[in-house]
Formats: structure tokens, sequence, C-alpha cells
């Protein structure tokens, strides 16, 4: 099992780089067709082809942050403290139509101890209640949990959350 999880999360990696060199690809094409017709056409495809390009991006750096926890952890979820930073995820079993706070007790309860003991491994405290460092991803795991994004980093002696307020409200 843990060979093939491995194997998947490498395949993830590849495949996350083989989608940005595509997208920047197409993107070359894109701009060389607004620099030969600078319509507004044009002009809302090169935007939509560099949110493109930043999404997959953000989709690599998920897939290095997953194999890079698979290798430390041996699980596909799990916490990595280093170079000032905290990434990982998080499985919560949070039933739809669950509350608001239900949910966050749900998420205290998952990631509060992994969390503290991350910061503490980078020498800092936490700033925000454990539901701030989290972003959730689309769909649920193989057994119905949520997975949720974990993303923090050190500022002076504290860690703070590196999840934006856009970036979690986003809908994919």
């Amino acid at each position: 099992m843990s060979e093939d999880e491995k194997a998947r999360l490498e395949a993830e990696v590849t495949s996350a780089r083989e989608a940005i060199t595509r997208l920047r690809a197409e993107n070359a094409a894109l701009a060389e067709a607004f620099r030969a017709d600078p319509s507004d056409a044009n002009r809302e495809a090169l935007k939509r082809g560099a949110a493109s390009l930043a999404g997959a991006r953000d989709g690599l750096d998920a897939a290095r942050a997953s194999l890079a926890v698979f290798e430390k952890t041996g699980s596909p979820h799990g916490l990595i403290a280093e170079e000032g930073r905290v990434t990982g995820t998080v499985a919560v079993l949070v039933k739809p139509g669950t509350a608001r706070q239900a949910r966050e007790d749900a998420i205290e309860a998952e990631l509060g101890a992994r969390l503290d003991e991350a910061a503490r491994e980078l020498g800092v405290v936490l700033i925000a209640p454990p539901a701030s460092y989290t972003k959730e991803r689309p769909g649920r795991d193989t057994e119905g949990r949520t997975v949720l994004e974990v993303a923090g980093r050190v500022e002076g002696d504290r860690l703070v959350p590196a999840v934006s307020r856009a970036a979690k409200q986003m809908k994919n």
C-alpha cells in the first residue's frame, strides 16, 4: 500500500509539472496572438491563461507537499515544519450541513496538537485558531473525510496563517 501511495503521489507531481509545461506553451501562443491583435477577447484569453497557470503552480506545490509529508510520515496526511513554514494536509470527518462551530471544533480536535508541535519545532507560537491555517480541498478522500491544506509561515516569533481569505473562499 505504501509503495502504491508513494507512486501515486510521485505521478501527481509529474503530472502537475507536465501541466505547467503545457500551460506555459499555450500562454506563449496566447501572448503572441495578443501582440498581433491586442483585442479585448485576446486580452481576456491571456488573463484566463495566466489564472490557469497560477492554479497549476498551486497544484504542483500541493503535490510536492503531499509527497514530502508521505516521505516524512509514511501517511498521506500530516504536517512538515521547516524553513520557517508549516505545510501539509489533514483529513477531518465533517458531515454535510455541520454548523460552523462544530466544524471548527472538529478541525481543532484533529489539527490542534499537530500544529502546536510544528510550531514548537520552529520555536514559535500560534496566533490564530487551527481552522485559520486551513483551506478546504474540493471533494472528499476515499474514506469520506474532508481534506484540508494547512499552511503557516513564521513572522518574528509567531506562526501566522499563510492561507489568504480570498483563497479560502474561492470555489473550484
